[in-house]
Formats: structure tokens, C-alpha cells, sequence
């Protein structure tokens, strides 16, 4: 349990009040006693002072000052003055309605301004640039940065020793004075930790022309008129090096990137717009696949058997244990741990402000709820490669034979936003997306707007390697779009709009959107997890993900908003009028506010649109086919009452071409699969009118039984599949 050490006058220490007349005290308001009398001051002196490094503090004096009513709620200002062995001072100025809590939250709502002031320095007060809230420091040492008692029986504002950055000092003196003035004039920084919006390095594109045939771009340092063009885009959160954070760490923004062992220590831990050494974890999602479910496959290829989306969730959930226990969240201390200048004692601080930047969506509810008081404190989206409304949204209606229309944004980005509001939900976190270069250009502002009004709190770009980098003035393009929509609509009700879905649908742990090719939602991106494999119940994971869908389009046909999660054990759905829970047996469980349970054989489709699919047809060649034979598919597709359109991405000169059918090839084994438009970005394909003849060639190297997948999907999102099986002789 954490200790607040709430000072009530009638019953706090004797000597806190024993020179206080009795008459005076009664003409004291109650709201005016919020910690204690005006000018009381108490003086601390660290325990071991024996080889105590120069940045260590070895006195602490606390002073109680004038009380304020602020918005209706009486608070008192508190200052803090800590002098270190090497001689240097800073103070801080709090105003507060209680004494500052360990717990950051109840800090932060009881503390009406806060201020800083660095050895003389000029004082620093930091606030919300729109409501003009206090903000505090959140890197994760905030419990460490004013004293506490360390027993719970040592009572009163000013205990007789207090535990104080990992260190134990115990109090040497108490008196009464006039309270100490305020700094008339502190340097105000105005931040929007509500809306943090950056990228993850310090360079930029030497040629920022757009490159679309896979080949790098040459990086350069950002130069200080590039970083004042970021701020005055919009950009709040940067990258800073040593050089570049003198400069700019007194400006409205976030900095990070500069560790433990460099910082000003302790003062920026007391700093609001200090993030920290790190920002993000990289995908460990994706990490999990590539670095341990893939090289297993190589070991031991009877694996690739085996797998199963609870095998892959299970290495997962360890491999993200390790990062989010060892790696980012653990820097800002080791750095700390480092430097001879510094003992940090018994801190221990793990960095609380990290968000987890993740391709793989459905895995956001268990991220975020691993540690539902540590890092990480939010989930933010990371496009795979290719993705669009326009792109996805096909692949997404012929992978799982749902009928979602197409041309409407919302459609498709409203399932991502589902999964990362409804594990900002559940845990209490916060959520956000990000742009990258390979996202639909027509998408992204909107995209970026749209999170916005439904409760995003972060905004990032990648900004190198290749189709994932976004050149740098196009982030100035989109910061300044989506700054002057935060302008237009500067206060959100954050808590009301993370509560803002109606229904929560709800799918098996482990089964996942895909990663690179979203829309085909192979689980976890790997081939072998296809979805015409089967589940422990023997249904196809493309049965299971169909369901889901389903229940997905029936929710955006009928205008409910709906939260996704993993059905994770001792999650709280209350709030929901309907939890929807897809099953592996194939059923769907419909759970009411009331408690009312249905359980159905399939989801629910909703009324569809009246009209007809594409036509397809399908031949291949040659009749007879042996291993390293090239193959040929040859489709003859006729639109009916809507055109057809798929596109895999855009070919080397930055063009969509229509490919028309999405084809793919299943064995000889069942986790053998094959995108057969890897690549493909000018395809075989003849339009006459409405009707195509479009063909796709492929080499076979493996004898067996081979299933050819076909599929076409109109702009209404009607669907027409054909499958092909054939043999493939030695």
C-alpha cells in the first residue's frame, strides 16, 4: 500500500503546532491548514555522509507556504531545497491540495502548478498548454522525488526520517518563519503529454525524394533550423543529443534519448518534459517471430508442424517479459548506476513512460496489462508495410469472407483503433499511431486527425529504412495538419472517450491480425500458421477469424462502436452492453449487461446490400505438372454490380496497379503457404470493359497436392472465391 502522508492539524504531531498560538490556530481557516501553518520548515540531513558522491544530496530543508484556493479546492504551496556534497543547490515549488503522494496519479490531481529551479538558474514552471494544468515529471522516479517516512507510525508532516532518492535522513530541525516568496517570474513550458507527437531519431533524408524500388536513403544529422521547423510544425516530442538538449530543453517540448549517465542529476528527475534514455519498444511481437519462432523453425523443422497460435503467444508473453523487465524500462537506472558522481541507494527506477510501438495489434491488451503499474504506459500502432484502406480492406474481406465496403476509411482503421482503445481501457493506459512511409499517402492525415478525436495520445513517424521512412518534410506536412486540428479542438474528456464503445468482441489469445500482409492475416505473420490449418477443435483458423470479422462488420453496419481484445484471463468487461466472445469450437457467445448468455453456431451475419459478386473462373496449366515446372493460373473475372479492385502496393515509380485477384498457393504440406504476388507489381492483367483475363506464373519445386486460391473483391466488398487443387508429379 502506498503512504500518503495527509497532515491533519487536529491530530499531527505535538511539536509541529507547539508554538502556534491556540487563539491564532481558531482563526485559521480549515481550508487554510491544507499541510500545516505558512512558514513552518524542517531540515533533513542524510544518515551516511561518509564518501558521499558530489551529486548526491546531503541536506534537504521542506517549508510550508501561503495557502491558495485554486479552482474551487484549497492548496498550499510546499518547497523543496536540496544541497548537494559537491555545494550546488536546486529547489522545487509545488501547489498542492495534499502532500505529494508516491503515486504519480494522485499527485498529479491534487498539484494545481509546479516549478523547478536548477541551481540559479531561472525557474521553470511546467503546465498543459491548453488547460494550464500543472505537469509533472513521469519518467519514473516521481515516488523518490520528495520525502516519506519510512514508518507508517512516524506521523505528521515532517516526520523524524524520511526516506529521500534511495537514501535515509533524518530530521535535524524544525522552525517557524515567514514563508519563503515565489519565483516572480518562471520561464513557463507548456506541454501536451496528451498529445505527444515526434519521430525516433535526430537525422533526416539527405534527398528526401520518395523512393518506391526498395533501395535506402543517406541520413543527416538534423540541423538547428530543422529543429525549430519541427516545433513550429507541431512536433512536441524530440530526440535529442547533448549538444542539441542545452539548446532546446528550456523550449515547449519532450526531449529524450540522453541516459543516466549523462543527465544533470537529480535535477531532471524533477523535470516534467524529461522522457528519459529510451521511447518505445520495438515490436516485440514481431521481435518474437523473427528472433525466436522463425530461427526454431530452422533447428528444428518438425516445429513448423507443431505451431500453433498458443505455442507462438506462449513465446511471446516470455520474450516480452525479458524486454519489458531487462531492456528500456531499466536504462535511466543502470545509466545512474554508472557514474562515480552518483549513488542512487535503494532507488530503483524503472522507466515509466515508454509506449510500445507494435505492428501486431491483437497482442495490445496483454502489452499493456503485463505490468498494470509499470511500463509500458501506452500502446501505439506500427504500420506494416503496404497498408491502406484501399488495400486492406480486400485482402481483409477475401480472407475471412466478411463484406466490408471498401471506400470508407473508417472501415478499416477503426479495427486497429478497436484493439488499442480496448487495451487502453482495460489497464487504464493510453494508446496511439503512427505513419509510415508505406502507409496509403490519402490515408495518413486522416488517420492522424481521426485518433485524435477518439482518444489518441500519440503521434509518431519512422523517418528512415527504405518504404518505412517517411521523408522529413512530409512529418513537417502531417504535424502541421494534425496541430491545427488540435488547435481547432484543444480539450478532450480522455476518460469518456476510452469508454466510448458500446460492445467488446472478443477473440481466442494467440490468433492475430498478421503483420506485413494485414489483410490475408496469416496469425502472426508466418506462413505456417495459414488459415486453412486447423485448431485443437478442428475448425480452420479462417472459420474463427471469419466469425470475428463478421461480428465486426455487423457492429460498423449497424454504427456500434466496439472495442477488440484477446480473452484474457480476469480482464473487467463491465460497461459494455454486449461481450461478444469468438470461440475456437467455430460458435459465438453473446454476453448481455444483464448477464443473459446466448451461445450461437456462427456469428451473425448482418443485412448485406442486395447485388452480385465478381464472376471468376479459373484454368491451369499444364495439365500434367512435374516438380520445377512453371505454372500458369489463368482467371477470367467479370465485374457485376460494382468494379472490382486489389492492390498489393505501389510499383517502383509510386503507382497502385490493380492486380485484380488475389492468389495464393496452399501445400503440399498444410503449413506449407505461398503469397504468389510477392512482388508483383505489375501485373498480368488485360481490362476490357468489365471483364479481365489476368494470369499469375509460378515455379513448383516440391511434388504433392497443391491448392490454388483465387479471390476477387468488388468496392462493396463482395467476395467471390475459386479454388484449384492439382498434383505435382517427381
Amino acid at each position: 500500500m502506498r503512504r500518503s502522508l495527509l497532515w491533519s492539524i487536529a491530530i499531527s504531531a505535538g511539536f509541529l503546532i507547539s508554538n502556534i498560538d491556540a487563539a491564532e490556530t481558531n482563526n485559521q481557516s480549515k481550508n487554510q491548514l491544507v499541510l500545516g501553518k505558512p512558514g513552518l520548515e524542517a531540515s533533513y540531513e542524510v544518515q551516511s555522509r561518509d564518501q558521499l558522491p558530489d551529486s548526491n544530496i546531503e541536506s534537504v530543508t521542506l517549508q510550508l507556504g501561503v495557502t491558495v484556493e485554486n479552482d474551487g479546492k484549497s492548496c498550499q504551496w510546499l518547497s523543496l531545497k536540496g544541497k548537494k556534497a559537491s555545494g550546488g543547490t536546486f529547489q522545487v515549488w509545488i501547489l498542492t491540495s495534499s502532500y505529494p503522494s508516491k503515486d504519480i496519479a494522485e499527485a498529479q490531481s491534487a498539484t494545481a502548478r509546479y516549478i523547478l529551479q536548477e541551481g540559479t538558474e531561472r525557474p521553470i514552471e511546467f503546465r498543459h498548454s491548453a488547460t494550464g494544468e500543472a505537469v509533472l515529471p513521469f519518467s519514473g522516479a516521481w515516488e523518490y522525488l520528495f520525502p516519506h517516512a519510512i514508518s507508517q507510525t512516524d506521523s505528521g508532516i515532517f516526520p523524524k526520517s524520511v526516506e529521500y532518492l534511495g537514501f535515509t535522513y533524518s530530521l535535524k530541525q524544525i522552525q517557524e518563519g515567514k514563508p519563503a516568496a515565489l519565483p516572480s517570474d518562471p520561464l513557463q513550458i507548456e506541454l501536451r503529454a496528451d498529445a505527444l507527437i515526434g519521430v525516433p531519431h535526430n537525422t533526416k533524408q539527405l534527398d528526401q525524394t520518395r523512393r518506391y524500388d526498395e533501395s535506402d536513403y543517406e541520413l543527416i544529422p538534423l540541423t538547428k533550423d530543422d529543429y525549430e521547423a519541427m516545433i513550429t510544425a507541431g512536433m512536441n516530442c524530440l530526440r535529442l543529443n547533448q549538444e542539441d538538449t542545452k539548446r532546446l530543453m528550456n523550449r515547449n517540448v519532450y526531449f529524450w534519448g540522453i541516459g543516466g549517465a549523462d543527465i544533470l542529476y537529480p535535477e531532471w528527475l524533477y523535470r516534467s518534459n524529461y522522457i528519459g534514455p529510451a521511447l518505445f519498444h520495438d515490436e516485440p511481437a514481431v521481435c518474437t517471430r523473427d528472433h525466436v519462432v522463425r530461427p526454431r523453425f530452422k533447428e528444428k523443422p518438425d516445429t513448423r508442424k507443431s505451431v500453433t497460435p498458443q505455442s507462438v503467444l506462449k513465446d511471446f508473453q516470455e520474450y516480452y517479459h525479458h524486454v519489458n523487465a531487462e531492456k528500456a524500462p531499466v536504462a535511466l537506472q543502470k545509466g545512474l548506476d554508472a557514474r562515480p558522481d552518483v549513488n542512487p541507494g535503494t532507488m530503483q527506477i524503472r522507466q515509466q513512460n515508454l509506449y510500445s510501438w507494435e505492428t501486431m495489434v491483437a497482442t495490445a491488451a496483454h502489452q499493456l496489462s503485463e505490468q498494470v503499474d509499470g511500463p509500458p504506459a501506452a500502446i501505439v500502432f506500427e504500420p506494416p508495410g503496404r497498408i491502406g484502406t484501399r488495400r486492406t480492406l480486400p485482402e481483409m474481406n477475401m480472407a475471412y469472407g466478411c463484406q466490408i465496403a471498401i471506400d470508407e476509411p473508417t472501415n478499416f482503421i477503426d479495427i486497429i483503433y478497436g484493439f488499442l482503445r480496448g487495451a487502453a481501457r482495460l489497464t487504464g493506459k493510453k494508446w496511439g499511431m503512427s505513419v509510415y512511409g508505406s502507409v496509403d499517402r490519402a490515408d495518413a492525415p486522416w488517420f492522424m486527425t481521426h485518433a485524435y478525436d477518439v482518444g489518441g495520445q500519440y503521434f509518431f513517424f519512422w523517418d528512415s529504412y527504405k518504404l518505412a521512412c517517411v521523408p522529413f518534410n512530409e512529418c513537417l506536412k502531417l504535424t502541421t495538419n494534425l496541430r491545427q486540428h488540435i488547435e481547432n479542438c484543444p480539450i478532450r474528456d480522455l476518460e469518456q472517450l476510452k469508454k466510448s464503445a458500446e460492445i467488446a468482441i472478443l477473440l481466442p489469445p494467440g490468433y492475430t491480425l498478421g503483420h506485413v500482409h494485414m489483410g490475408r492475416g496469416n496469425l502472426w505473420g508466418l506462413g505456417e500458421l495459414n488459415l486453412e490449418r486447423k485448431n485443437a477443435e478442428g475448425r480452420t483458423y479462417r472459420e474463427v477469424m471469419g466469425n470475428f470479422f463478421t461480428e465486426i462488420e455487423r457492429a460498423l453496419r449497424l454504427g456500434i462502436s466496439f472495442d477488440l481484445l484477446w480473452d484474457l484471463k480476469d480482464m473487467d468487461l463491465q460497461g459494455y452492453r454486449e461481450v461478444i466472445r469468438v470461440l475456437e469450437n467455430g460458435k459465438v457467445e453473446i454476453k448481455s449487461e444483464d448477464g443473459k448468455v446466448t451461445v450461437l453456431d456462427g456469428a451473425r451475419i448482418p443485412q448485406r446490400p442486395g447485388g452480385e459478386p465478381p464472376e471468376l473462373a479459373v484454368e491451369i496449366t499444364p495439365a500434367k505438372i512435374k516438380a520445377g515446372a512453371t505454372v500458369v493460373a489463368r482467371a477470367e473475372l467479370t465485374d457485376t454490380t460494382a468494379p472490382t479492385f486489389y492492390t498489393v502496393a505501389t510499383d517502383e515509380d509510386g503507382i497502385y496497379r490493380d492486380v485484380k485477384i488475389l492468389w495464393e498457393l496452399y501445400g503440399p504440406e498444410e503449413e506449407d503457404y505461398r503469397f504468389l504476388l510477392d512482388g508483383f507489381y505489375h501485373p498480368k492483367v488485360q481490362i476490357n470493359g468489365d471483364k479481365s483475363i489476368v494470369e499469375a506464373d509460378f515455379e513448383i519445386t516440391e511434388p504433392g497436392r497443391y491448392r490454388l486460391r483465387a479471390a476477387a473483391c468488388d468496392l462493396a466488398g463482395r467476395t467471390t472465391v475459386v479454388w484449384k487443387e492439382f498434383e505435382v508429379e517427381k
